[in-house]
């Protein structure tokens, strides 16, 4: 789309000043996202009842070797698929926040935990940013990698009014 530009044109100063319309383009406009109406809520169910960065500190290389088994257990790729790929580690360098995606996950010093791994792979297996998709992943594999009680941390969910999709599988 074209947005119209006024260009003040100074002229001599006994002319009168001349108004010229020139056409631009617009620049490109990131997809908006829709809000992430319970990051907060995530977060401070995270602190109450995963106090996510404490525990030991895992080397990049544990956090990498983690990433893998995960995104494994999650795509079950064939052995035969030799272009199966876990997403790339990021030092996290510059960073004040850990961030994850299917593609990369960044991971400043502070931020290499389990949890905090666990929780940036759940964004990778999600699309929805802290929303209830992302929470039912959160919870599956803090069940799966860290032995947590599901119906407890449901429970635990519920009373910080954190929304999680249905849990579809196995009973308890």
């Amino acid at each position: 789309m074209l947005h119209r530009l006024f260009v003040l044109l100074g002229g001599a100063p006994a002319e009168k000043s001349k108004v010229r319309i020139v056409e631009a383009a617009a620049k490109p406009r990131r997809p908006k996202r829709g809000r992430d109406f319970q990051r907060q809520r995530v977060y401070d169910w995270e602190a109450a009842v995963l106090s996510p960065t404490r525990g030991g500190k895992l080397s990049l290389g544990a956090c990498e070797r983690l990433i893998e088994e995960v995104f494994r257990w999650h795509e079950q790729p064939s052995p035969l698929d030799r272009s199966w790929r876990p997403p790339a580690l990021g030092d996290g360098r510059g960073r004040r926040h850990a961030c994850g995606s299917r593609e990369v996950i960044k991971l400043p010093r502070w931020a290499r935990t389990r949890v905090i791994v666990l929780h940036e792979c759940a964004h990778g297996m999600s699309g929805d940013g802290h929303g209830p998709g992302f929470v039912r992943a959160y919870v599956t594999l803090l069940c799966r990698f860290l032995d947590h009680d599901r119906a407890t941390l449901e429970a635990s969910l519920r009373s910080h009014k954190v929304a999680i999709a249905p849990f579809v599988g196995p009973g308890p």
